[in-house]
């Protein structure tokens, strides 16, 4: 479907123009701010490349792989033909075998911090430039926004990390506590709300611009600040949850999958994205058709691009939906056909069958098949998609129901885990779209806590919400397929190597 999104109000273009998804970052490095910022239009382009640096979120060697690869929703086994071993990295994700050596955390850490460092440049760049314009401090306010998401996913995944704020410093940067960053984190939000947007438009879409966007951010560091910090914040977790819930301009979208569609702007519920397209934004490129998909269903979708056959659902995961729940339609089961409705044959005699049973991780007699493992497809797969080209879905990172869930999860660890009649009803909004009716409803009796996160796995499926909500739920270090019991150390990813060796005020999180 060929979208119709206006690119100047994604990428901060007032222009109109798409350059900046194809500015080299080293161009700006080495113009002075008082040669580039000229007007406004420069500014903004300027601001625009924070959004492509946004697009690496879901990238495979990096940060796409450390919020979903060792989670219990998602394995990439060794396959038959000697598919997916790739020096064993996937095994090592899976079994939580963590090291700093990993490909997967230099390129978390990176999309990190090259987002700060770009934020900061940008924003030394702004108070340097003499140009002015009306929205200016709405800008900056929007820049640190940015920063603060980069920030809040670094925090998550390795816990005490440097804050640098300052452009100019080039001195190496001391390391701080979790408790520090979240501090940080919790003061920058809460200094700039007054200065976002305070309803969705299409000028802020997929922006970090708004105030619903910072309250996502901010419900999720009071959902978590037992853990992050050592003290519960629940009040503030409502309250910021409350916040984002009564934004004008939001609302449940009554087909759960239209949120992921292809064209996916016009989602009432989506609060925060990570815009994609086809033409439009090459370079770091959305394929999660690639990962997941046997390359016979080419036939199936209509697409062009090799497929790779391997990202699958666990099966215990898969088997946590009811019949009924149309959610389970997020996965690719069974016997599979072409769009003619011809049989997909693997051999003459063997129909490709995605099943739900996995027959191993890594057995290189026995491997896992094939076709084992059932296939992610929530995000709707555009016919025609080529080789390095990326999906045009825009990846959802913040949605309505994700507020809703986060209050009623709140109310009840602040009712000791028990919940209250206001809980049930925020989860039963989001229960009965995924049912179409009220016979499946929770009541205060059937919604515990082990219940609610098995509803939010089913709920934000391969949406980089498992790996937080495990950890949060003190099921992270539980034995799953193919995993051991871990320890606390799991928790945290390793520093890796390579940011060790520049910096030695960083020390290594305990245990690695």
């Amino acid at each position: 479907m060929k979208r119709t999104i206006i690119y100047s109000a994604i990428f901060i273009m007032l222009t109109g123009s798409f350059s900046c998804t194809k500015l080299d970052e080293e161009v700006f490095s080495s113009i002075p701010a008082d040669g580039f910022f000229r007007n406004e239009a420069e500014v903004m382009t300027n601001v625009g490349r924070i959004y492509a640096q946004m697009r690496k979120i879901t990238a495979r060697f990096g940060a796409g792989s450390l919020d979903l690869v060792g989670t219990d929703e998602c394995i990439i086994p060794f396959r038959e033909t000697n598919l997916w071993y790739d020096n064993g990295l996937w095994i090592a994700l899976h079994r939580h075998q963590f090291n700093p050596d990993l490909s997967v955390m230099s390129g978390g850490y990176s999309f990190c911090y090259d987002g700060i460092s770009m934020c900061n440049q940008i924003l030394y760049q702004l108070g340097e430039s003499p140009v002015t314009f009306p929205t200016k401090n709405n800008v900056i306010a929007e820049v640190k926004m940015a920063r603060a998401f980069f920030y809040y996913r670094a925090m998550d995944w390795f816990g005490n990390i440097p804050i640098s704020t300052d452009f100019k410093d080039v001195t190496l940067p001391k390391q701080s506590t979790r408790k520090q960053v979240w501090d940080f984190l919790v003061k920058e939000i809460t200094d700039n709300l007054s200065l976002l947007d305070a309803t969705p438009t299409t000028a802020n879409y997929g922006r970090t611009s708004t105030k619903a966007m910072a309250n996502m951010m901010l419900s999720k560091l009071y959902l978590n600040a037992e853990k992050w910090t050592g003290t519960a914040k629940w009040d503030e977790a409502i309250n910021a949850a409350s916040a984002v819930i009564s934004t004008p301009g939001y609302s449940l979208s009554g087909n759960y999958f239209s949120n992921f569609a292809v064209n996916n702007t016009g989602s009432k519920e989506n609060i925060f994205v990570v815009p994609y397209d086809k033409t439009q934004t090459p370079g770091n490129i959305l394929q999660i058709h690639c990962w997941t998909l046997h390359t016979l269903s080419q036939q199936t979708f209509g697409l062009i691009a090799f497929t790779w056959d391997g990202y699958a659902a666990l099966e215990d995961f898969y088997k946590s939906y009811d019949a009924a729940d149309t959610r389970i339609n997020s996965w690719l089961v069974g016997p599979q056909v072409s769009n003619t409705g011809a049989p997909l044959m693997l051999s003459p005699t063997r129909q490709l069958t995605y099943r739900p049973r996995i027959n191993a991780l890594y057995n290189t007699t026995a491997p896992a098949l094939l076709d084992d493992g059932v296939r992610f497809k929530k995000y709707e797969y555009e016919a025609g998609l080529k080789d390095n080209e990326s999906m045009s879905n825009d990846w959802v990172v913040f949605r309505l129901a994700d507020a809703l869930m986060t209050k009623a999860e709140a109310i009840m660890r602040k009712n000791g885990g028990v919940a209250t009649q206001e809980a049930v009803d925020l989860v039963n909004q989001v229960r009965v779209r995924a049912f179409g009716n009220t016979t499946h409803n929770y009541t205060t009796a059937t919604l515990t806590l082990d219940e609610l996160l098995a509803e939010l796995g089913r709920e934000f499926a391969w949406e980089y919400h498992r790996r937080q909500d495990l950890i949060r739920f003190a099921k992270w270090n539980t034995p799953w397929f193919e995993k051991s019991a871990g320890t606390s150390k799991d928790e945290l990813y390793p520093l890796p190597t390579a940011v060790l060796n520049v910096n030695k005020n960083l020390i290594q999180n305990p245990g690695y």
